[in-house]
Order: structure tokens, then C-alpha cells, then sequence
């Protein structure tokens, strides 16, 4: 998906959801959520939000609260129907941070530090094979997602993507 350049149609823009350490989190969410406007606007049809950039001097923006962010400002400015949202994150690691991601406006969601860590897990010769491995956590995922829905009466992700239906 990070790859789409537009000559299949799609054009996807990378947001880095990270800011210096000497920077204050509230002014970068509202980068971010500029920088959303400014990538729609500019053409854009899939947003990754992405704490790939985290390091000793990047901090991440909390995964959910760049989501949010960037879901209501998208809102808020009539753009939210002109592009998807992704979130690549390390935040991520069970079903409930899935639900509440997708309930936020994520359209799709990587978590790879968990694919990393389970890539650990299952390394060297008594381990499991990684891509059944990876594939048994997405399915458990997927499955914990659908229960979650079907638990709120929802039948559809589309009902349920941006819905915000969780409370603090």
C-alpha cells in the first residue's frame, strides 16, 4: 500500500505520526492533522499513519490518538470520504487495540512490532513456521474484532469503523 504512486489510480502518502522530544504533543497533532488536509488536497487517496520514525529523539504519537485526530479533523473539514486511513504502528498488539483503531477511523491497521515479536517467538529450529504463526495471530484478531462487533450489534466493519462507540 505505501508503495501506490498513483499510476494504478491510487496514490498513498506517508505521514510520520512521530515528533522531536523537544516538541510539545498537542502541536504535533495538529501538524498532523494539517499535514492529512494538506496530503488530501494534494491528491492523495490513502493515508498511512506511520511510527516507523520513532527513535531516541523521535517519540510516537499514541497510535489511537493519532487516529482520532486525523479521522475528526478529516471530518470536520469534509475531506474524511476522499481518502482511507492506515495505521502502521508498534502500538497495537490485541484485539482491543484493533477494535478501538477501526472503531477510531483506521481503515486497516499493521501492527509490526507484534509481527516482529512473534517472527522472535517462533525463530530457530524447535520453532513454529513464522507465516503460519502470523497468520494464526491475524485470525485471532479478525475473529476477536467480529466478536467485539457482533457483541455491540454490529454486522458490518463499515458500521462500525469510525463509529467511536467507546467510552473512557
Amino acid at each position: 500500500i505505501k508503495e501506490l504512486d498513483g499510476s494504478d489510480g491510487l496514490r498513498t502518502e506517508t505521514l510520520h505520526m512521530t515528533f522531536q522530544r523537544s516538541r510539545d504533543l498537542e502541536d504535533a497533532v495538529a501538524d498532523l492533522r494539517e499535514d492529512a488536509r494538506e496530503a488530501i488536497e494534494d491528491g492523495a487517496d490513502i493515508l498511512v499513519l506511520s511510527d516507523r520514525a520513532v527513535g531516541r529523539d523521535q517519540l510516537a504519537i499514541p497510535s489511537l490518538l493519532a487516529t482520532g485526530a486525523v479521522h475528526h479533523s478529516l471530518v470536520r473539514n469534509g475531506l474524511r470520504n476522499r481518502a482511507g486511513l492506515v495505521v502502521e504502528s508498534g502500538d497495537p498488539r490485541e484485539v482491543h487495540h484493533l477494535a478501538t483503531l477501526v472503531g477510531y477511523g483506521a481503515g486497516a491497521v499493521n501492527p509490526y512490532l507484534a509481527y516482529q515479536t512473534i517472527g522472535d517467538m517462533v525463530s530457530g529450529p524447535d520453532g513454529a513456521d513464522h507465516s503460519n504463526a502470523i497468520t494464526a495471530y491475524i485470525n485471532a484478531l479478525e475473529d476477536g474484532l467480529l466478536k467485539t462487533m457482533a457483541k455491540m450489534g454490529i454486522s458490518t466493519v463499515e458500521s462500525y469503523q469510525g463509529a467511536q462507540i467507546f467510552e473512557a
